[in-house]
């Protein structure tokens, strides 16, 4: 009687990648704890103070531009069209250069141009433009 001996099954392929994969995971656990690790308490820094807070700047001038176009000064209600000597006289009296725009999301943006136009040739300096945050 013969005896049949087995043969070994050939070696797979992927079995070499093995301790490749295992040192780059060490690699990577290495890179995460070197680059989480906080500066030394020992080193001093002075951190420069700003010279307005929170409660002393001064805030701007709202408008309200509503879903028709017409623009809220206040308790003043104006078509944008001819809102130039409106503005004048209200920021005038607010001493304001600064203005915050609270446009309607169905105003035209042919309403909310116009008054920008306006407020650049009052001499408006900063014009912000208050939207909602996105969901």
């Amino acid at each position: 009687m013969i005896a049949d001996f087995d043969e070994d099954p050939p070696r797979r392929q992927f079995e070499t990648l093995i301790p490749l994969i295992n040192v780059v995971f060490l690699l990577l656990i290495f890179f995460l704890l070197a680059g989480t690790m906080t500066p030394a308490d020992n080193v001093a820094v002075n951190l420069p103070v700003g010279a307005l807070s929170d409660d002393e700047r001064e805030m701007p001038a709202t408008l309200l531009v509503e879903a028709d176009g017409f623009v809220w000064l206040g308790e003043r209600v104006i078509d944008p069209k001819i809102a130039e000597q409106a503005l004048k006289e209200y920021l005038a009296d607010k001493g304001k250069e600064r203005v915050a725009i609270k446009a309607d999301a169905e105003a035209s943006a042919e309403a909310l141009l116009l008054l920008m136009e306006a407020l650049r040739k009052v001499g408006v300096q900063q014009v912000t433009i208050v939207t909602e945050r996105g969901r």
